[in-house]
């Protein structure tokens, strides 16, 4: 059994949480509201950058699972760089650090012409927000063994943006690439690098490399997407014209990592994935 920290116990983390109680370790889990925690997770209710150290928990392996309040700067500096900075104060002084396993994102990569990246692609971010979290990964990176999982758009369920968008929008725009990953395909893979961590510690195959991808491996234009979700919804088509069809932006994402240690996708492909969460919409 091990003593494991989730800070940050919203959807992704109350999921890793729950399945880490059923697994017989120790579950400290920490949030800003006072929602109730899974059973068996012990709940603290705070914001951790303003907590006293010693509210903080021991700890073998600590996730840091947060959810900015906005998209600027100062909510990502909030949520991701002080609450690590906090992590930092409390943790860095523990005798056997502990691995810290931190939820990112691609945004970290630059790149916007259509082109690969995987996890040998080095980080460019392009916006604060992606800078942000690049500061973050680094900051605990210099600290802890740790791991930044960089993850492509999270849906599932309760996520509703993308059907609401495709019924109400005037028009598309221009097409882009789009990446993305189903929320129990996330919950998954953090566990699994759990896994390799906790049960495995003595094992050279199994030091975590600084970061990782986490996506459904199946990048597809936004337009696709977009035309298959409106035929499901019974949506108006917007796009322009078949002439604008090909991605005119963004990036291919696949990682192989987590596939060379046995991790497989859930749902590999949108189509898998939003079926179950078009149902739930509609039946709302």
């Amino acid at each position: 059994m091990a003593k494991v920290l989730v800070a940050g116990c919203g959807d992704l983390g109350s999921g890793v949480a729950s399945a880490l109680v059923a697994q017989g370790h120790s579950v400290t889990g920490i949030r800003r509201t006072q929602d109730d925690f899974p059973q068996g997770v012990q709940g603290i209710t705070g914001d951790l950058t303003e907590m006293d150290q010693a509210c903080f928990p021991d700890a073998a392996l600590i996730y840091l699972i947060m959810t900015p309040q906005g998209r600027t700067e100062a909510s990502y500096r909030a949520a991701y760089f002080d609450t690590a900075q906090a992590l930092i104060r409390r943790y860095s002084t523990q005798a056997n650090l502990p691995t810290v396993i931190f939820v990112s994102s691609t945004s970290v990569y630059g790149q916007n012409a259509g082109e690969w990246v995987d996890e040998t692609t080095r980080a460019d971010p392009k916006t604060v927000t992606a800078t942000v979290l690049t500061d973050t990964e680094r900051a605990l990176a210099a600290v802890f063994p740790s791991v930044a999982v960089r993850c492509s758009g999270i849906y599932g369920p309760g996520r509703y943006r993308m059907l609401e968008k495709v019924l109400s929008e005037e028009a598309w725009g221009a097409n882009s690439w789009t990446n993305r990953v189903h929320r129990d395909d996330v919950v998954s893979a953090l566990l699994l690098l759990a896994d390799l961590v906790l049960c495995h510690p003595e094992s050279e195959e199994c030091v975590l490399p600084e970061q990782v991808i986490v996506t459904d491996q199946t990048p597809v234009s936004m337009w696709e997407v977009k035309l298959w979700l409106a035929s499901c919804l019974g949506a108006k088509v917007m796009a322009e014209s078949s002439e604008g069809f090909a991605p005119v932006s963004g990036k291919r994402i696949q990682g192989e990592y987590l596939l060379s240690k046995g991790w497989r996708p859930i749902y590999p492909s949108y189509t898998a994935g939003y079926r179950g969460l078009i149902d739930a919409f509609q039946s709302r």
